[in-house]
């Protein structure tokens, strides 16, 4: 893989990881479009891209996840007191609920694997679903502005739109938070939900990814790509999350639909 194309690559990855635009739904698309070539160590630059988004999320949010872990890592290693906490300690209630609401992704992406996997390879699908992407977006125009909290309920709801988010083309991102402004949670609220609860993902995710690199191994040559790929990915990511932030605060998350719509269109007439 060239500079370039690592550095385009990345890019791709910094805006799609984090705007409602469904990041597995453009891979898809793109590979149909360019086709399957060889792109040097796949897997390696895979790892570094979704490093530099995972480092993104921790800057932005580095005060809200150093104060959730400095509460609930303590207390955690103390079952006696997880009842009363709950009842009495938002930010441990809140910690735990991140927790609940990572369960249906994790639990439906384990059973249904491989019929997820065999979607990869369906980019008309994808298109469709790109539309339903579109479709939740635009909902949250009409949304009420609210400022309800995330309790079990809303957990559990928040959950499984991010489950929902498995087939690609369905935002993660769009898919969360559109339920969490559905639910009257407020806007800063349902990203700072949606973002901090998908780090443990990432984290998993990254890990069996570099379990396989450790079988395949980098060339040194490949070292100066992967730099780059990693630095891009973490710039582009950190400008593409507080963007989003900004634009969820201004009421215009909806915007992103028309984008969602014209893509969708694109790939059902293209395939």
């Amino acid at each position: 893989m060239s500079s370039v194309n690592a550095a385009i690559l990345a890019v791709i990855q910094g805006l799609t990881e984090f705007l409602p635009v469904s990041s597995s739904g453009h891979l898809v698309l793109g590979e149909a479009l360019l086709g399957s070539h060889a792109i040097g160590n796949s897997i390696a630059f895979e790892l570094v891209v979704h490093l530099g988004t995972f480092l993104a999320v921790l800057v932005v949010f580095w005060r809200d996840i150093l104060h959730l872990s400095s509460i609930f890592f303590p207390l955690i290693i103390k079952p006696k007191t997880w009842s009363s906490e709950y009842q009495h300690n938002p930010e441990f209630k809140l910690s735990i609920l991140m927790i609940i609401a990572m369960l249906p992704a994790g639990i439906i992406g384990l059973l249904l694997r491989d019929q997820i996997s065999a979607l990869f390879s369906e980019p008309f699908m994808v298109s469709l679903a790109l539309l339903l992407t579109g479709a939740m977006l635009l909902s949250t125009k009409y949304y009420k502005k609210a400022e309800q909290p995330i309790d079990f309920k809303r957990a559990v709801l928040i959950g499984l739109a991010q489950a929902l988010a498995l087939v690609p083309g369905i935002s993660r991102s769009g898919s969360t938070i559109t339920m969490a402004l559905a639910l009257g949670v407020k806007q800063e609220q349902a990203a700072r939900f949606s973002f901090i609860m998908v780090l443990p993902l990432i984290v998993a995710a990254t890990g069996l990814e570099f379990k396989d690199l450790l079988q395949v191994g980098i060339t040194t040559d490949e070292s100066i790509t992967l730099f780059i790929g990693l630095i891009v990915s973490f710039v582009v990511g950190f400008v593409s999350l507080k963007w989003l932030l900004r634009i969820l605060r201004q009421g215009k998350f909806h915007y992103f639909a028309w984008y969602c719509f014209g893509l969708a269109i694109m790939g059902i007439l293209y395939f």
